[in-house]
């Protein structure tokens, strides 16, 4: 009997905290968690024959999944973290352009572990993470809070989308150079921090609101023909910030973009291969607001809307 990792799916809600259906389906690299966060308080007895009461006072939800990255489901990802998006475009080519916004879209996830299916309601992604290595294809982890956790006793049935990102579909480029053929693995990360509001009118959180400051950062393996190439690339990224863009392009209308300006975090480390003469260099990028926004991310895919 195969093994039934279960699903996760995502439902823009009308109203924030009341459960939709999924619409979008994601494929999983691993059982997905969906947990509630509860606090309690103790009323106290102080004669010795009193027995004390606990009360719940806070609860809220939040999860964690571990996804491929396809062109349709990615998106209500980015909306969950960064607003809904510009979208422009004719049926069947939109083109959706994300950038960190004010206020953000509800989603219902509903996950099945193999055993229950569980829901997060009310929820937004806090953090979302890219990756994509030379022996693989573009995978995302992604952080979800929520203003609540319940169940419900009938599973959905997935759809999945037969489309992923792979090597020979990546472009990257630093300070409008192009280095795809020098990379080996990059990874980037949007953080949007918000947190559940609690009110005293009832023990789910009431919303969920932004809290803190976005931030952007990437790291990047490259490989260069020798140090010295290396060094000569880590000596003119070090001197001010650069633009930086990964993309990732299936065919003309179906594509992911993400690019920022950014400045190195620390000193390149760079590894020497004595025998061969080729070097491995490793950066670390932080995003800087330069122009209206942090970051911009471009999804092509025929969705319509999120």
């Amino acid at each position: 009997m195969p093994l039934n990792l279960g699903y996760a799916g995502l439902g823009k809600e009308t109203t924030p905290g009341t459960a939709v259906a999924p619409t979008f389906f994601f494929r999983l690299q691993e059982i997905p968690q969906v947990r509630a966060v509860a606090s309690f308080a103790e009323v106290p007895a102080l004669d010795a024959l009193g027995t004390a009461i606990v009360v719940p006072t806070q609860r809220h939800a939040e999860a964690d999944l571990s996804v491929v990255v396809t062109p349709k489901a990615i998106g209500a990802l980015l909306a969950a973290l960064l607003g809904a998006p510009a979208t422009t475009g004719t049926s069947p080519n939109y083109t959706h352009t994300f950038t960190p916004k004010t206020s953000y879209p509800s989603y219902t996830l509903e996950v099945q572990d193999g055993v229950a299916v569980h829901r997060a309601v009310g929820a937004q992604v806090t953090e979302l993470t890219f990756s994509h290595s030379a022996d693989g294809y573009l995978q995302a982890q992604a952080s979800l809070v929520g203003m609540d956790r319940t169940t419900t006793g009938t599973p959905a049935t997935p759809t999945y989308e037969s489309q992923v990102f792979q090597v020979g579909q990546v472009a990257v480029s630093v300070g409008g150079s192009a280095v795809t053929a020098r990379a080996t693995n990059v990874e980037a990360t949007i953080s949007v921090p918000k947190d559940p509001f609690q009110a005293l009118d009832k023990v789910p959180a009431n919303a969920v609101y932004p809290q803190g400051t976005a931030e952007v950062t990437a790291r990047l393996e490259l490989l260069f023909d020798s140090t010295g190439d290396a060094n000569r690339l880590a000596d003119y990224l070090a001197a001010t910030t650069r633009s930086v863009s990964l993309a990732w392009t299936i065919n003309a209308n179906t594509s992911l973009t993400i690019a920022f300006d950014a400045y190195l975090t620390e000193d390149p480390f760079v590894v020497a291969n004595r025998d061969t003469g080729m070097a491995r260099v490793q950066l670390s990028l932080r995003a800087l607001r330069q122009g209206a926004d942090l970051v911009t991310v471009t999804l092509k895919n025929s969705q319509a809307s999120y």
